[in-house]
């Protein structure tokens, strides 16, 4: 009985009445009768018997409690979940991810990488079943994670992937999708969703894909990041990216194309919206094949109600109330409040009708704020920005990034950037202040905090830039080691060997003397410890300070381990490109965003 609670304790508040009535009640109940009121009061006990007033009471006393137990069924007593049944669905999706320096063009706040990032993790978070995989590409493709059940760990690595990380700058799709195939391939699903996020392609690349959909058999469905209006690209260090006649690029967004694609591999195709509709529409298809599994009954988030339970007992209450013609009535109120008594009630439900008769949601949401339960202000919010400020005040900054997104105005791009900066993403929450101080050009606290954040990104760019050039010096070092190697002569060589081998004839003759050593110490030991103490394991000189210096080390060269997802799969990205050792150039280096 631990989990044991009410699921409308509200409806506790009515035994308060019911007290005071059955006080009342139980006062007046020897006053009842028609002859207690004519009859003088020296007569009364002489003419009227006692029982008569006792008998009176006791169907109050019955009524009473039957409406005591009423409100406690109403309360809703619980203690035991519902189970839910569980169905696995074997299907295999991909997502992949377009990372070309054309994602960083402003015509989406704060840009279409942003935006892109906040869709993916919903869709693999939230709107996916089965195994999802991920996939990133610009000129050349590369495998984010492979095929996996849960999608929320692909969360982070959404947020670390940014052209910046990537190899080779370009656009080159087809080797995304081929990647892609591979993957359902070979985790046996020959037929597959794969989810594209991208901001457009080129002519060329439509017959690639068309020839690529006609020798597979995934679906295809696309979403569309970006206008057809477009912007100038913006670069992390606040560049505008321009083109070999020194114009400015402005990509804009094709539909025609994309639309085309998806129709024809029978996926579906949507634009970037700023509600869930976009994925709900590319999410809400029937499965390619309906074979799973279905998993043992587990509890969720919905709890059984035992109020009807207690209807028998208030029956039983009302019986000495059945010769007085009174059942009736009760029984039909009884058995009407229990029609509209819910089986089971959710907790995660927004604000019901009832909870708006005497505040509405903005203000008990505005109330949850004031009293710090920002948990409660993000669920029952229904304004962008109450749910935004709840969501940035209980940390949660991608979903606060989200809604302050929708707000079109300067208060809204000013908290964008405040939020930017909480997630160490300075260009970013740069440009979210430059658009707050566009629509509303004087205000020192958005001017203040641009500048702290220009500050912070040229600090984050600056040691980006000392590590690349750490690891290109490690590089070269190795390779002039590698080339000093190759040059030595023959002479050198053999000398090396035989100091080797003088070396490998004088360790072999230490390990030698060691062994025969351990072998009399050993022999020493077995003579003059006693048979009770000889299996006993020796102890080290220093006890147990050795061993936390010895933890305390490991701890300092774990924590000098790069952690980073965005170092990692740079690093990662990078190994890959090198295997691969392309004699050319892909053809999508020759498209640079």
């Amino acid at each position: 009985m631990a989990d044991f609670h009410l699921l409308r304790p509200w409806w506790l508040l009515t035994l308060i009445p019911i007290v005071v009535l059955a006080v009342i009640a139980w006062r007046n109940g020897g006053q009842q009768t028609g002859w207690s009121r004519l009859l003088p009061t020296h007569l009364k006990p002489l003419l009227l018997p006692e029982s008569a007033g006792r008998a009176a009471r006791w169907p109050l006393l019955f009524v009473n409690a039957a409406l005591a137990v009423t409100a406690l069924a109403l309360a809703g007593p619980t203690w035991q979940r519902l189970p839910q049944p569980v169905f696995q669905l074997q299907a295999g999706s991909v997502v992949i991810m377009d990372m070309s320096l054309s994602v960083y063009s402003t015509d989406l706040a704060p840009n279409r990488l942003t935006q892109m990032r906040y869709k993916a993790t919903d869709l693999v978070r939230d709107k996916l079943d089965g195994e999802i995989g991920l996939i990133a590409y610009a000129g050349d493709a590369f495998t984010i994670s492979p095929l996996t059940g849960d999608g929320g760990n692909l969360t982070n690595l959404i947020r670390a992937l940014s052209p910046d990380i990537m190899p080779t700058p370009g656009s080159y799709p087809i080797r995304a999708l081929n990647l892609a195939d591979q993957l359902l391939q070979d985790t046996g699903y020959p037929q597959g969703d794969i989810y594209w996020f991208t901001d457009g392609i080129d002519s060329r690349d439509q017959q690639d894909i068309n020839d690529f959909l006609n020798r597979t058999q995934h679906r295809l469905s696309v979403l569309a990041v970006g206008t057809e209006e477009g912007a100038p690209i913006t670069l992390p260090d606040g560049r505008l990216l321009r083109d070999a006649s020194n114009n400015v690029v402005i990509p804009q967004l094709q539909p025609g194309a994309l639309q085309t694609l998806a129709a024809r591999s029978g996926g579906r195709y949507s634009e970037i919206r700023s509600d869930q509709q976009d994925l709900e529409y590319l999410s809400n298809q029937p499965p390619l094949q309906r074979e799973g599994e279905a998993s043992a009954m587990q509890a969720g988030d919905q709890w059984q109600d035992q109020g009807p339970w207690l209807i028998p007992i208030i029956m039983l209450l009302l019986l000495p109330l059945a010769r007085r013609g009174a059942l009736p009535v009760f029984v039909c109120f009884v058995l009407s409040s229990s029609l509209w008594l819910p089986a089971h009630a959710n907790e995660r439900e927004p604000l019901s009708w009832q909870d708006k008769l005497w505040q509405t949601p903005y203000q008990q949401t505005d109330q949850a704020l004031r009293a710090g339960d920002n948990e409660r202000a993000a669920q029952i919010a229904e304004d962008a920005w109450q749910r935004g400020t709840a969501n940035y005040r209980a940390g949660n900054y991608d979903q606060a990034l989200v809604d302050f997104s929708q707000l079109d105005s300067a208060e809204g791009f000013y908290n964008q950037g405040n939020t930017l900066m909480q997630m160490e993403r300075y260009d970013e929450a740069k440009n979210a202040y430059a658009a707050a101080l566009e629509r509303r050009p004087n205000w020192p606290q958005a001017q203040d905090n641009m500048d702290l954040a220009e500050q912070l990104a040229e600090q984050q760019q600056q040691q980006s830039e000392d590590n690349q050039q750490g690891d290109s010096q490690n590089n070269n070092s190795q390779n002039q080691q590698g080339e000093q190697g190759e040059q030595q002569s023959g002479e050198q060589q053999q000398s090396e060997s035989e100091q080797n081998d003088q070396q490998a004839g004088q360790q072999e003759q230490q390990q030698q003397e060691q062994e025969s050593t351990e072998q009399s110490t050993e022999s020493e030991q077995q003579q003059v410890a006693p048979e009770g103490e000889q299996e006993k394991p020796l102890q080290s000189e220093f006890g147990d300070a050795s061993e936390e210096e010895l933890q305390q080390q490991m701890q300092q060269w774990l924590n000098r381990i790069e952690d980073d997802p965005a170092v990692l799969l740079r690093n990662k990205m990078r190994y890959e490109a090198q295997q691969r050792r392309r004699q050319s150039p892909p053809p999508g280096v020759e498209k640079q965003w």
